[in-house]
């Protein structure tokens, strides 16, 4: 929740960071580009002053584009001259929210010159939450984490959520843009065992650990809920552990090996903890300030080691727990050479060996999985070692490369490859491809435009790719505001379009499916046409 909101509010300032002039983007034009235009209204009245930005969406990243407008008198909005390209389109007005669900960031897609009009925004002013957090002595803790857990929001559909918060040097807190609905305040993170000094546990408004307990904040448009105050008790029972790092097969301790730690949560979920802390000259290893819990300590094994950590399971309940040991064990490894196929452009090549190879290890019984990596030699060789027994398979992590199958003794591995306790395999054969292709279409309702609050999206799965592939081809992709959708960096092969739309949350769903033939460097066109009556399933 947290992230993704911190990532739409760093772009909103960098929007702001510099001085708005709608004349300044006026200059030398080589050719006319796209134009956005609309309004902003507060309760249906035209909102004065307010930002509409534009944010250019690439294959992994979202920019700013310096492109903006300031509303009019009327709340009237104009950004012109965008180049081709998908975008984002949004409102930076802190302390606002978007009346609706589809008040919200907008996606286009730009191919042309074109005009894009009446992208209007309806704003509504959020609530807030302020109150101060102590210690069981009153004292203000200064940085504390505060964060809200929604119970239920008033429209049943509200996705935007305000950015998390600290306490200031007062211990006082104020969440702003909160969107109508019921919440319970936490403070403190879970992540902070191991730190110096003891700390404090996760708490719910008033001071309680059991969100069942916690006391429920009603926000409203516009309301201010004050005095929400935490108690925090401090971390007084915290423990440590004491064991020694040693080789699995001799039993002699090793040195300077860095080693971290796991805590098992009551979810199921874990969380780590590597302070770059190295075992002495003995293999000794020390945790400090461990509060009650499941935890399991480990070894970081360096790059291109040829050995792997067992993981010494532990509890912590009311004492120091001593005698752990951690055994580091010869692993397996594979060998061979990543070839790539499809083109001779140098400029590739030099692409690949910038990437890394993933080699991904599932367990027979499925119990744990895990990932190494290798460089990629100037000959395209490659070495994993320290690999645990299972299935292996292989991904790349460069972008627009896929592993499109593996070879041993010429033989092709659709089901990855069984690997052996301690087995060297060598001369694999990795076979890449580097994917320029691409699908754009479209989405259509048989009964006419798609509603304003309707949720649609696209997923896009190639044909043919097992299900145990490590980069087989399977995602979704946003449609824009107008039902356009484009998947670039696509291998050539044939994929299955599906369409899936709901008018709302509550509604059960339909959908339309379509196959297209896809080719490096051609883009695929598709339309899909979405029968509203016919069979549909469950809300998603």
């Amino acid at each position: 929740m947290a992230s993704s909101t911190r990532q739409a509010i760093a772009c909103m300032l960098l929007i702001f960071a510099v001085v708005i002039d709608a004349r300044s983007q006026s200059g030398p034009e080589k050719r006319p580009g796209a134009t956005f235009s609309g309004r902003v209204t507060i309760k249906g009245k035209g909102a004065k002053g307010i930002t509409v930005g534009l944010i250019r969406v690439e294959e992994s990243s979202q920019q700013p584009t310096g492109q903006r407008a300031l509303t009019d008198d009327q709340g009237n909005y104009r950004i012109t001259n965008v180049g081709p390209g998908k975008y984002v389109l949004m409102v930076a007005a802190p302390g606002l929210i978007p009346a609706s669900e589809s008040d919200g960031n907008k996606t286009f897609l730009i191919s042309k010159s074109e005009a894009v009009e009446n992208v209007d925004f309806a704003l509504a002013r959020g609530g807030v939450i302020t109150g101060k957090v102590t210690d069981t002595d009153g004292r203000p803790l200064i940085e504390e984490y505060i964060s809200l857990v929604p119970v239920d929001l008033g429209n049943g559909s509200f996705r935007y959520m305000p950015s998390n918060t600290r306490t200031d040097d007062r211990g006082i807190y104020r969440l702003f843009g909160v969107p109508p609905g019921k919440y319970r305040v936490v403070a403190g993170q879970e992540s902070n065992f191991g730190s110096r000094g003891g700390g404090y546990r996760r708490v719910f408004h008033p001071a309680v650990e059991e969100a069942s307990q916690a006391t429920i904040i009603e926000v409203s448009e516009g309301s201010e809920a004050t005095d929400v105050d935490i108690t925090l008790p401090e971390l007084t029972a915290n423990y440590s552990a004491y064991g020694r790092i040693i080789d699995g097969d001799t039993g002699q301790p090793i040195a300077n090996v860095s080693y971290g730690i796991r805590k098992f949560l009551n979810e199921g979920s874990t969380i780590s903890l590597s302070t770059g802390a190295v075992s002495n000259k003995d293999g000794e290893f020390k945790f400090d300030n461990l509060p009650p819990g499941k935890y399991e300590a480990y070894v970081d094994a360096p790059p291109g080691s040829d050995w792997r950590s067992e993981y010494q399971r532990f509890e912590v309940i009311n004492q120091d727990v001593t005698g752990l040991i951690v055994k580091t064990i010869k692993g397996a490894s594979a060998s061979g050479v990543i070839v790539l196929e499809g083109t001779d452009d140098k400029t590739i090549y030099d692409k690949l060996r910038k990437a890394f190879l993933y080699a991904q290890v599932s367990s027979l019984d499925s119990t744990r999985t895990s990932t190494s990596s290798s460089i990629i030699n100037q000959d395209g060789g490659f070495r994993i070692g320290g690999l645990q027994a299972g299935i292996l398979n292989f991904g790349i992590n460069g972008p627009r490369f896929y592993v499109v199958r593996v070879e041993r003794a010429g033989v092709v591995q659709p089901q990855g490859i069984e690997l052996k306790d301690r087995e060297q395999i060598t001369g694999l054969r990795v076979i890449v491809n580097y994917a320029t292709g691409a699908i754009q279409g479209v989405v259509k309702l048989d009964g006419g435009p798609i509603p304003v609050n309707s949720r649609v999206h696209v997923s896009v799965k190639r044909l043919g790719d097992f299900p145990r592939v490590f980069s087989s081809f399977n995602e979704s992709t946003q449609v824009d505001a107008r039902g356009q959708f484009f998947v670039e960096g696509l291998l050539s092969g044939t994929y299955e379009i599906m369409a899936v739309y709901a008018p709302d949350l509550r509604t059960r769903w339909t959908r339309a499916s379509q196959q297209v033939v896809v080719t490096n460097g051609a883009v695929a066109s598709v339309t899909l046409t979405v029968d509203t009556n016919a069979n549909p399933g469950r809300p998603e």
